[in-house]
């Protein structure tokens, strides 16, 4: 009787296991952040960075949902239980570790200076004086303008980088600053009518970190490893090129 007790009990203990391997991830990306995430008509978010979640949950041998959520509230979110991870081009900064823990990165994207076509601006400090520069709210961007300009311009922030560019071509500012793919998109679309790259890519390890990683609760460490040797893997195994070719024209390879 008592062998039959202690079978039961391992038996249940392998189903429990089981149970716990498969539990679904939820990721949250904010579906507004072309390529690398946006939203479809049918209210489904797809992009880089949802091509990659489910990469790297078939990696993980779990089954994930991929959700949308606002920027401003992304970070709360997580802390909140709402779900497990962040997908949503979120650099790795001190500022964000002392909140939330992070994957190794699974990307670097370059930031760049979008203007308008017929602007004067070259994406230099001395061009940018005095002018009226966008940025999303919260991000790295934000933070580089702060940083680099601080008085010598004026910062106009906004919730999504549609918005942001919708205020660039209507001439609400002067400049723009974003990632260098979604700058590229802006470009793209119109043919470079109406907006322009202007400069070169900009770079401060300080302000922009090592790369965009999975957002993590801190206490949350095995889903920390899970992430990290899925992403080793999509990286070495040519995965996340693939991936990336079909939204950008340059590697994005951390």
């Amino acid at each position: 009787m008592k062998r039959l007790v202690t079978g039961v009990a391992a038996l249940l203990l392998l189903a429990s296991g089981g149970v716990a391997a498969a539990q679904e991830i939820r990721i949250a990306t904010e579906g507004a952040y072309p390529p690398f995430n946006f939203t479809q008509p049918d209210g489904k978010v797809a992009g880089l960075e949802v091509d990659l979640a489910n990469a790297l949950c078939e990696r993980m041998k779990r089954p994930c949902t991929v959700v949308a959520q606002d920027w401003d509230g992304i970070i709360p979110g997580l802390l909140a239980k709402k779900y497990d991870a962040i997908m949503a081009t979120m650099n790795i900064t001190p500022e964000r570790a002392k909140a939330i823990g992070f994957s190794t990165p699974y990307m670097v994207v370059p930031a760049y200076f979008v203007a308008p076509a017929s602007s004067a601006i070259d994406g230099s400090p001395a061009s940018l004086r005095g002018k009226t520069i966008g940025a999303q709210v919260s991000t790295t961007h934000s933070r580089y303008v702060e940083k680099h300009l601080g008085s010598d311009a004026t910062l106009k922030t906004y919730d999504t980088a549609s918005n942001l560019l919708a205020d660039l071509k209507a001439g609400r500012i002067d400049a723009a600053i974003t990632t260098g793919a979604t700058a590229s998109d802006w470009v793209k679309g119109d043919g470079g009518k109406s907006v322009k790259l202007v400069g070169q890519p900009v770079i401060d390890a300080e302000v922009f970190g090592p790369g965009i990683g999975v957002g993590l609760r801190k206490e949350d460490t095995s889903l920390k490893q899970s992430f990290d040797e899925a992403i080793r893997a999509v990286v070495q195994d040519g995965t996340l090129a693939r991936i990336a070719a079909r939204y950008v024209d340059f590697s994005i390879t951390p």
